[in-house]
């Protein structure tokens, strides 16, 4: 069950002015309620006296016409464009419509808003019934959005205050086995050596941590030190502009695969008229998984396994999530990072802590001269 489309609500309309006739001196207004069907004639002296009291009584229907749920959200949608990205925004916009009936704000009741999430949680779109994690964050941003329409005074309260969340979602995809990992990365360098650029787009996001749609997006003009540094320019959030170092071998392919062409042009699918969705990536992954033997992942999956392989390795909570463009750990740990992994390094921190051992990275330290280590700081406070 969706609810979309706009209700149309009776206004008040102002016709005329109507020129004197029949003998009259007068200019004339109708102003017409499609409400009691009633018609009311308003008279002026003049043309120029006419036109302006249907100016004002024109200006005094519309200061008490009540505001559409849908022209309300136009304005919250331009104040999120100003903290998110354009096409992220738009996303939203249209969710948030087909969802939300286009009737005044203060029309919508608590329990219209609970059976209208409820309906959702039982709605069947593409790929069957809706997911938890997929409404709920629905839920969230309707919410996020009457709060905003509160604080505007555009709304006098949250009919979705109340309203509970339901079902279980589960957080982040299954990644792929530390040696399916492995059988893919070699599979994909192989190919990518071969030119195919799908193979090329994986490894990317395999190295770097990328969204499907960051790979997409990059340009030539962001491949820069003989590859082996990728700056991403925008995606999801206002984090994920970011500049970030590419192992050797992946960064000599895409250096390659760069080369001799304008720096304007997209680096992946540049045949294309205009950048594809994700599932150019989907496709060509589900190829290479097939080919491995090993069980299909989606891209995202990719993106998990770069940083549960970073933290087992030791990198801090903080450049795992800045890698991946998060704003904190929380939501890398939520969505991306595979749990054992976490258990696993603070077990490890735990042990060295109560047994007053140094970490792998304070003993590499250690072994520094004091020469080694004064070069590495000023290298680092760069």
């Amino acid at each position: 069950m969706r609810f979309c489309g706009r209700v149309n609500i009776p206004t008040v309309v102002i016709y005329g002015p109507y020129p004197p006739c029949r003998g009259r001196s007068r200019w004339r207004l109708q102003v017409f309620d499609p409400t009691t069907k009633r018609k009311k004639s308003i008279t002026a002296p003049s043309l120029a006296a006419a036109q302006e009291m249907k100016a004002l009584l024109e200006a005094e229907v519309e200061r008490h016409t009540p505001i559409t749920l849908h022209a309300a959200m136009d304005q919250y949608l331009d104040y999120k464009r100003t903290v998110a990205t354009a096409a992220w925004v738009a996303t939203l916009g249209d969710r948030l419509r087909t969802f939300l009936p286009d009737v005044p704000i203060s029309h919508l009741t608590p329990e219209q808003a609970e059976a209208r999430y409820e309906a959702e949680t039982r709605r069947v779109g593409r790929f069957g019934i809706v997911k938890a994690a997929t409404h709920q964050a629905l839920l969230r941003n309707t919410k996020e959005l009457f709060r905003w329409l509160c604080k505007k005074k555009l709304a006098s309260h949250n009919p979705f205050e109340h309203v509970e969340p339901i079902g279980r979602p589960s957080a982040g995809k299954e990644q792929p086995r530390e040696t399916d990992a492995q059988v893919l990365d070699a599979l994909l360098m192989e190919s990518a050596r071969k030119g195919d650029e799908g193979a090329l787009a994986l490894l990317l996001q395999m190295y770097l941590g990328l969204r499907p749609g960051e790979v997409l997006s990059l340009l030539v003009s962001a491949v820069e030190r003989s590859g082996e540094r990728v700056t991403v320019v925008r995606g999801k959030t206002k984090n994920a502009r970011r500049s970030l170092e590419l192992y050797p071998a992946v960064a000599k392919l895409l250096w390659t695969h760069c080369q001799g062409r304008p720096l304007t042009e997209r680096v992946f699918a540049a045949n294309l008229s205009k950048k594809p969705g994700t599932d150019w990536m989907y496709k060509r992954l589900h190829k290479f998984c097939d080919q491995a033997g090993i069980k299909r992942v989606c891209p995202h999956s990719l993106r998990g396994l770069h940083s549960s392989l970073a933290l087992a390795a030791g990198a801090t909570t903080h450049h795992v999530a800045a890698s991946l463009g998060h704003a904190s750990f929380s939501t890398t740990a939520r969505h991306y990072a595979d749990p054992s992994v976490l258990d696993n390094t603070r077990a490890k921190r735990v042990i060295a802590a109560l047994k007053g051992e140094s970490t792998s990275l304070e003993r590499e330290l250690g072994s520094l001269s004091a020469e080694e280590r004064e070069r590495l700081l000023a290298i680092l406070l760069k």
